[in-house]
């Protein structure tokens, strides 16, 4: 039997979206299933990863140090270095570039470096791209120093080996998971109105409103689409500058609804129970919302491009994300199938994008890196 490991883990980012899910999935089910290893959690704030409960291997250390700052360049490197870790995962590209000791990195996707856009920031131009500069030196850094690298998807993996000219037996791919607090829980139309204000039928995307997530053409084919006005489009996130951008260039479009800050449980009643979910990104390395949809009975329609055909196969009705002609005529397609998703489809996502199993998985790399 191996000698028990020294794993550190940075867990700042666990309270956002994507990342966040990712992170917490992960550490919840390394909490169930090892008790052999110590960890240690980084966190931002002393409310992350409050919920689980956490065992005696696992212990939680504040770090209240922001990503992409100076200050996680030398304040988090010092404090990480006093742990004198066996290994480290950085579950994310951003790092302390000067961190010297052993560690692996997981790579979502590469979409800052494909879609480089200053509305991407909230920066000024110049200082969006000294960013930018400083982002990629960071992820050759990761690329070349880390003795591991974890994609979540083989579109990621061979984007890593084309781009960086990257060794595959140095790329492991582990699919994300379903988050299991997430179960099919249908609701009426009567239940949307009285809470949200939802008045028909409505089509669901959830996420952030960052730019290549593609909202503006979603919306601008939502308003073609729905010209008789039987619809709403739900779109699901967290309020940033981002989503307010996105809120005052369409504020004078009806049947736009904008949600925030959903629980779970009220996540999984809005995938149950939506006519569509449309998730029309132009680039991703996942997308754990179309597992989540997929698993939650609903009706699936997405971008062609990115890893989407890879995750959701025949699954999903696809479009080209830059035609917005494509998009209405995706939607119309996916309202019109007679086909639902069977059981067995189901309980072949779930085994097939289990959190579980991906947490194993990332164990077995920690213990052999």
């Amino acid at each position: 039997m191996n000698k028990p490991r020294s794993i550190g883990i940075d867990c700042r980012m666990s309270s956002e979206s994507g990342i966040g899910r990712y992170i917490t999935n992960i550490v919840r089910n390394l909490a169930e299933n090892d008790l052999t290893n110590t960890y240690t959690l980084y966190t931002y704030s002393d409310k992350d990863l409050s919920e689980l409960h956490l065992p005696e291997n696992f212990h939680v250390v504040l770090a209240p140090f922001r990503w992409h700052t100076f200050s996680e360049q030398f304040n988090f490197l010092f404090l990480i270095l006093k742990g004198k870790h066996d290994l480290f995962h950085f579950p994310q590209t951003n790092y302390p570039i000067f961190y010297y000791r052993k560690f692996l990195i997981t790579i979502h996707d590469l979409t800052m470096v494909k879609h480089m856009t200053g509305r991407a920031s909230t920066l000024f131009y110049p200082f969006y791209y000294l960013k930018l500069l400083f982002f990629k030196l960071i992820l050759k850094s990761g690329i070349t120093f880390s003795s591991k690298i974890i994609t979540v998807s083989e579109f990621v993996k061979k984007e890593l080996v084309s781009e960086f000219k990257v060794s595959n037996t140095k790329i492991k791919c582990i699919y994300n998971g379903v988050d299991l607090k997430l179960v099919y829980n249908p609701e009426k139309l009567d239940y949307f109105r009285d809470k949200y204000k939802i008045d028909k039928p409505f089509l669901f995307y959830v996420g952030n409103a960052y730019p290549h997530k593609n909202l503006e053409k979603l919306i601008m084919a939502f308003s073609l689409f729905n010209s008789e006005n039987k619809y709403e489009l739900v779109l699901v996130g967290k309020m940033d500058f981002f989503y307010e951008r996105l809120i005052k260039e369409f504020k004078n479009l009806e049947n736009i609804k904008f949600v925030f800050n959903v629980n779970d449980t009220e996540l999984s009643k809005f995938y149950s129970s939506c006519e569509v979910f449309v998730y029309p990104s132009v680039s991703e390395g996942f997308g754990i919302q179309i597992v989540e949809a997929l698993a939650l009975k609903a009706k699936v329609c997405c971008s062609d491009n990115s890893t989407f055909p890879e995750i959701a196969g025949k699954l999903a009705t696809y479009f080209n994300p830059y035609k917005i002609e494509e998009i209405v005529n995706a939607i119309k397609e996916s309202l019109g199938a007679s086909k639902k998703i069977t059981e067995a489809e189901i309980k072949e996502i779930r085994q097939k994008f289990n959190w579980k199993k991906s947490a194993q998985l990332h164990q077995e790399l920690y213990e052999e890196s």
